[in-house]
């Protein structure tokens, strides 16, 4: 046996070892979150074993499948962490209070919403400290501006300032049909 065949079998026990250890922990869980995160160990590994394959026998005939594996587990833990936020009376109120002002200010930057009297900024104390992020994300009311809001902006402060659009363009505030108002 040469170097690289023991080096091919050692690294193959020890992705093995720890297959096993992630199985045990989407097993034993205790939460969805340890479960989701041994899913994508699980698939991180499946993807390291046939990297080292490839490399061992010389041969590309998996990267389409390490690929496809990686997304896979990308995209699981992402759609996974959207629904792992620990739900509250509390905190239902605020998303309410937080969508309520975004759309009061119908697609303009949301302001930070007021932090409601007895809840801390960081979160309550019935969140997974593991997603308090997400959930304070979530309570903020943080919505990224779309691409035409700036545009629209801009077309907005041209406007009252005076000046008009370039000849040829219709205004896009402006109804250019018949029996529109200005």
């Amino acid at each position: 046996m040469t170097m690289l065949d023991w080096a091919y079998w050692i690294t193959q026990f020890f992705l093995a070892l720890g297959a096993l250890c992630a199985v045990y922990r989407v097993y034993k869980g205790p939460s969805v979150l340890d479960r989701v995160i041994s899913v994508d160990v699980i698939l991180i590994i499946v993807g390291s074993v046939m990297l080292v394959d490839m490399a061992y026998h010389r041969h590309t005939d998996f990267i389409l499948f390490v690929v496809v594996t990686a997304v896979i587990g990308f995209l699981g833990a992402v759609a996974i962490a959207r629904y792992v936020v620990v739900r509250t009376p509390e905190s239902e109120d605020t998303v309410r209070q937080a969508e309520a002002q975004a759309a009061a200010l119908s697609g303009g930057a949301a302001d930070e919403p007021e932090i409601p009297a007895g809840q801390s900024p960081a979160g309550s104390a019935q969140e997974d400290e593991s997603t308090s992020w997400f959930a304070a994300l979530a309570r903020s009311g943080f919505a990224p501006k779309r691409k035409n809001d700036a545009e629209h902006d801009a077309a907005a402060e041209a406007d009252s300032a005076g000046s008009t659009s370039e000849p040829g363009i219709p205004h896009p505030r402006r109804d250019t049909s018949e029996g529109g108002s200005a």
